[in-house]
């Protein structure tokens, strides 16, 4: 009887230990995205952007996920140094996770929000939320998308679980 329980132990410890570092593992990102920066409401406005991720994604043995590294966003006017642009978002159930720069100025800590960000688990599609948000008349980046229609169908699918009506 003892054998046995060995003998179905063993291979069932090292296959949860296996699947333990496969899950945990971390994965690197250094790719480039092209989407729209574009306001909700507003199909006329709206243009191309580069984004720049270059970074690594944790996932939690029971859920969650990390990302830390710099999200790059071309155009994009930050009131923090290139140097200082590295940030750790980690993701909530709804799959929103912020953009929060921290650091120290003239002696002094600051932080800044600047966004928060949805992306699918291997950041191939990403949506920005800027700003103060709403589902009215936010402004949003999202990628990869070419066209306003393209992007609300992309939002959508990456927010359905933090949004009660699709945009």
């Amino acid at each position: 009887m003892k054998k046995n329980i060995v003998r179905l132990g063993i291979p069932i410890l090292l296959i949860l230990a296996t699947y333990s570092v496969w899950v945990t593992f971390p994965e690197q990102f250094n790719q480039t995205l092209q989407g729209i920066n574009y306001q909700l409401g507003n199909e006329e406005e709206l243009y191309e952007v580069s984004i720049q991720i270059d970074g690594e994604l944790r996932r939690g043995l029971f859920g969650g996920k990390t990302f830390e590294g710099v999200i790059d966003i071309e155009d994009e006017e930050l009131p923090i140094p290139k140097g200082e642009r590295n940030v750790t978002i980690k993701f909530d159930s709804d799959g929103r996770g912020d953009i929060v720069y921290y650091g120290i100025s003239n002696g002094h800590p600051y932080t800044h929000h600047y966004a928060s960000i949805f992306a699918n688990y291997n950041f191939t599609e990403i949506t920005i939320l800027k700003g103060s948000w709403n589902a009215n008349e936010g402004f949003m980046i999202t990628a990869p998308a070419k066209d306003y229609f393209e992007a609300l169908t992309i939002s959508n699918e990456l927010m359905r679980d933090f949004l009660e009506i699709p945009l």
